[in-house]
């Protein structure tokens, strides 16, 4: 077997970066490409290392470094990826999310968070959570789900799950149809339903929910073709994801019933009667079937990837699949049955089932939460924690309501008007409103500012260690979103709290508009101006680049050469690769003691008189210089 020996110089290795690779050795684009990098960080690729590749796609590091290297060894061998896509569609599958992101920036902007804010100021003005219209309401609560969730999540999805299976996009030309059809049917029901009285709006609202029908029917169908298309085996968490699908497509179903039902009734009785019976298993199969599944299925597949966080055992993810599914189910079936049937027997079930969806959520999600100990060091990590301590609080508060309608609130010394009303029915709608609010803000909303925090510079071919921590946004709107879900229950007790409620919007609301007006400045080709050391430091220390290192000292490199960084003995290596290669990365790679290296690259740097007893430091720091000379 005849195979050509690769010098040190020409291996490539798990740390390097992808960028500093792809501009040495461009035809190697192709063997990324076939595992998912497709138009991913433009022509050079994202800002990450080889390794993390690897694990973010779920390719065996090994066989992909070997590939690699194989591919350096002998280029003509390195085939193009077999694409019968004409090159305008596939352009479109590589770039279609950001009209998905834009989207769904100007939806939060607009109908969803400001239009939510104005409403919670109305509220807290009025002094009563029933002073404005449920068809207000229900406008806004449509644009936050179908909008803002529904819109990232498509665009993801479009962008994401081709490339975790490896392969293309099915039909990128019904994907974008799919997308003109979504924001047609999110702002004509968003001016269709609270205005369905004049002639010819409840019309339109009904329409824009079949567009929406068709735009989820067509994404459901282009996805699942495109995972089947791919050849892979499905894996667990493919099954969530498909699960949160078939939630998706059922609640869009159940939405439009209804919109039709709460549209046509004819008196305000019938009206609350509708809402009190149907609205809340429709908030279930949104929030808990839908958004939640879809949010775990990737979170189970990429988070221990990007954020290094500890991935749940196989058998708890494949058992909480299916108790999460009948609890999503059994909450929405038995909370019908006991409105319809009057019957409050039927509260055992429905509250059995709260109980196990909360347990089951929990015991999945415990090690991302706040006690979790990430490997990775990313902006985007403290969003993914605080999400899943938002997701454990409205959990636990979903089990305690029995708790506070029967036995707090009529304990209570003074209660509000509301509060009082909510003691003597056994339901306080400020409650929970403050249990949804969590899961849908704090856990769901929070969960796609991380990832699109970390998704959109990725794909753009930014680094994102050069990006804001966007700590604004992250305190912005987390304590907007304890001042809503305290004081919204406090609502219960004192007429004082409802103006501090009133406020907590504005503040989400301003958290996401920073969010998203630099995630928007990104998509449009925005790149932080590339940053050189201004000089040389006073000590080296384990976040300093090798190859500024040598620049600054070349004095370094015989040292370096001698711990065995052959490489460094050309030039461009040293000018491209090691100048995104730490001295701590570099010492894990070698498997160096840290502490050592960088007392021998700074004495050698600053030229530090060392005692010659015992210094066999001092011989073999020499001895290097003098054999490599």
């Amino acid at each position: 077997m005849n195979q050509q020996r690769l010098s040190p110089v020409n291996t490539i290795q798990s740390d390097m970066m992808l960028p500093d690779v792809l501009r040495r050795f461009p035809f190697l684009r192709v063997i990324f490409d076939r595992y998912g990098l497709r138009g991913c960080g433009g022509p050079h690729g994202p800002a990450e290392s080889v390794g993390y590749f690897a694990k973010a796609h779920g390719v065996n590091e090994g066989l992909l470094l070997d590939e690699l290297n194989r591919g350096v060894a002998n280029p003509a061998a390195v085939t193009p990826v077999a694409n019968s896509l004409p090159n305008a569609l596939d352009q479109l599958a590589d770039s279609i999310y950001r009209r998905f992101f834009k989207a769904g920036v100007v939806v939060i902007l607009t109908a969803g968070a400001a239009w939510g804010a104005l409403l919670l100021v109305r509220i807290g003005v009025s002094h009563s959570f029933t002073a404005i219209s449920i068809h207000d309401i229900n406008a806004h609560g449509h644009a936050q789900i179908f909008g803002w969730v529904g819109l990232f999540v498509m665009g993801f999805s479009y962008q994401a799950f081709p490339r975790m299976k490896h392969t293309s996009l099915s039909r990128p030309d019904l994907a974008n149809m799919s997308f003109y059809l979504m924001v047609f049917g999110i702002f004509a029901r968003a001016i269709g339903e609270p205005l369905f009285a004049l002639p010819m709006f409840r019309e339109l609202a009904v329409a824009a929910s079949f567009a929406e029908i068709a735009a989820i029917g067509i994404f459901v169908g282009v996805l699942l073709t495109t995972l089947w298309r791919s050849g892979k085996p499905f894996e667990q968490h493919d099954f969530y994801i498909i699960a949160a699908l078939l939630f998706f497509f059922m609640q869009a179903v159940y939405d439009l019933g209804l919109l039709y039902a709460t549209t046509a009734a004819i008196t305000r009785e019938e009206l609350l009667r509708i809402i009190a019976t149907y609205q809340a298993p429709l908030r279930d199969l949104q929030i808990h079937g839908f958004a939640m599944l879809m949010i775990l299925g990737v979170g189970v597949r990429m988070f221990p990837a990007l954020f290094g966080l500890a991935a749940p055992g196989p058998k708890l993810v494949r058992n909480a699949l299916v108790l999460l599914v009948v609890a999503v189910i059994c909450e929405s079936v038995f909370f019908i049955i006991m409105r319809r049937s009057g019957n409050h027997i039927w509260a055992i079930p429905l509250y059995a089932s709260m109980f196990v969806l909360a347990g089951t959520s929990i015991a999945l999600t415990f090690r991302w939460g706040l006690l979790a100990r990430p490997t990775e060091r990313d902006r985007s990590t403290k969003f993914v924690r605080i999400a899943v301590a938002w997701l454990h609080t409205s959990m636990i508060m979903l089990v305690l309501a029995p708790l506070y309608m029967r036995v707090i609130l009529p304990a209570a010394a003074t209660l509000s008007e509301s509060g009082r009303a909510a003691a003597s029915s056994g339901f306080s709608h400020a409650y929970y409103g403050s249990v949804r609010h969590a899961i849908t803000v704090g856990f769901i909303s929070m969960m796609i500012l991380g990832m699109a925090g970390k998704v959109v510079p990725t794909l753009n071919g930014v680094d994102i260690r050069r990006l804001r921590p966007l700590w604004v946004p992250f305190a912005f709107v987390n304590v907007g979103c304890l001042m809503r879900v305290s004081f919204q229950i406090a609502t219960d007790f004192g007429e004082w709290a409802y103006p501090i409620a009133g406020v907590s919007g504005l503040l989400e609301l301003t958290g996401i508009a920073v969010w998203g007006i630099h995630l928007w400045r990104i998509m449009n080709g925005w790149k932080p101006a590339e940053l050189e050391p201004s000089g040389p430091p006073t000590r080296i220390t384990a976040d300093d680049k090798i190859g500024w290192i040598v620049e600054w000292f070349p004095q370094t490199l015989p040292l370096l050469i001698g711990k065995g960084f052959a490489p460094l003995a050309n030039p461009v290596m040293r000018r491209t690769m090691a100048r995104a290669i730490s001295v701590r990365t570099a010492a894990e790679h070698h498997h160096l003691d840290l502490e050592s290296l960088l007392a021998e690259l700074n004495a050698a740097a600053f030229e530090v008189d060392r005692p010659s007893t015992g210094g066999s430091r001092g011989t073999n720091f020499s001895l290097p210089v003098i054999s490599h000379a």
